[in-house]
């Protein structure tokens, strides 16, 4: 295993250029805020304590080969019952549509594809998936293989089978986004496109609502939250999380295909209030992008946002933007820039866990890596921060 971590030094990375679904990538920089704590040994044996730190956790291919083959436009979610991740669907390196179904032991550190019982979705991409708490499920929506879909399934956690919820008023979508609302047990999506054989519905606004209360007699019905007025503009290719404090979503970035614009605005939704808001940020903010990932980091009420593809091309820095003080923070590069990568939270360790990605290159990414913070940094400390360089110890 090889561990990357940071130097608290100025430095710029130059990335070459590369072509990407978006276009041709121009050559960019990344600068990386970040300060350095007293040098010491850590349990990986590497020196220098730093703020965060990006840390290589692919597994070793000598132990096991086993991997997911998707590594693009997968789907994932963090199953907290049993400490791992679960993705489904993607792209391979032949950028066929897959619909497996792998697990990740999060502390051992581990793959394992899941042996699914009965009838499974179809092979898709750019789907969404939530985690539901009060079924101990995922709920899948949408994607697409070839054109878009409405399917909706639901995956047993527990019983390892699927279970197809799809009806006719559930909405076509592929790139969109979805949270899970657990003050009102329902999963909201937002923006995204529907393309069929006819048309293609540009810059999407709607928002829908499947309710996952058990008790509710909407149960697994959908509902339409769009709201016409003062509206966040339609996107798709964003990223988006959920702020329990303030009962809101949260929506950063994407792709405007009417104006053939990448997005950086930031917008919340108040879910009861069905209230949209921008978000307008003075310090800084991050460099317009879409085929992000983003996280909602529980411990310190962080959404945090890493790589895409923007006007510079293939993007690899970190962005978090507290939630409480509603300032976005550049906090450290992340491994090699990419797009269509996918990262979960994990809550017990308090760290970010990205897979995958892709740059066309020959191969897709099939590596794994955490972002390891300090517990106690406060955005005062990671804002005065010097810049940092990213170097590689084997």
């Amino acid at each position: 295993m090889k561990i990357k971590f940071v130097k608290a030094v100025s430095v710029k990375l130059a990335i070459a250029s590369v072509f990407g679904c978006a276009g041709v990538a121009a050559p960019q920089t990344a600068n990386v805020v970040r300060e350095s704590l007293p040098a010491s040994s850590n349990a990986n044996g590497v020196t220098g304590h730093t703020l965060s730190q990006w840390l290589d956790r692919t597994p070793d291919s000598s132990r096991s080969s086993a991997r997911p083959a998707a590594a693009e436009d997968c789907a994932m979610i963090y199953d907290p019952a049993q400490h791992r991740l679960v993705l489904f669907g993607g792209k391979d390196d032949q950028n066929k549509n897959l619909n497996e179904v792998w697990s990740l032991d999060l502390k051992q550190n581990a793959w394992q594809k899941i042996a699914v019982e009965g009838e499974t979705p179809p092979p898709s991409e750019d789907h969404a998936v939530i985690y539901d708490p009060l079924g101990y499920r995922i709920i899948l929506h949408g994607g697409e293989d070839g054109l878009t879909t409405n399917k909706t399934w639901a995956f047993d956690l527990k019983a390892n089978r699927w279970r197809n919820m799809t009806d006719s008023t559930a909405p076509s979508r592929e790139d969109h986004t979805a949270i899970f609302d657990g003050r009102n047990n329902r999963m909201v999506i937002f923006g995204g496109r529907d393309h069929d054989s006819t048309f293609d519905y540009i810059n999407i606004h709607e928002i829908w609502a499947l309710d996952l209360d058990p008790q509710a007699l909407t149960f697994e019905k959908w509902q339409n939250l769009t709201v016409e007025e003062k509206h966040a503009p339609g996107r798709s290719d964003h990223v988006a999380v959920f702020d329990g404090k303030k009962n809101r979503m949260v929506v950063y970035g994407g792709w405007d295909k009417e104006n053939k614009e990448y997005l950086g605005d930031t917008w919340t939704f108040y879910l009861d209030k069905r209230q949209w808001k921008q978000i307008k940020t003075k310090k800084s903010h991050p460099p317009k992008r879409r085929h992000a990932v983003g996280v909602y980091d529980s411990a310190r009420n962080w959404f945090i946002v890493c790589g895409g593809f923007g006007e510079e091309g293939y993007l690899n820095d970190v962005w978090a933007f507290d939630l409480t003080d509603e300032v976005w923070i550049n906090i450290t590069p992340g491994p090699q820039p990419r797009i269509d990568h996918q990262a979960i939270y994990d809550p017990q360790s308090q760290r970010m866990i990205l897979w995958g990605g892709d740059a066309r290159l020959k191969t897709k990414f099939h590596d794994l890596w955490e972002l390891q913070i300090q517990p106690g940094v406060t955005v005062e400390a990671l804002r005065e921060a010097p810049v940092a360089e990213t170097s590689e110890k084997p």
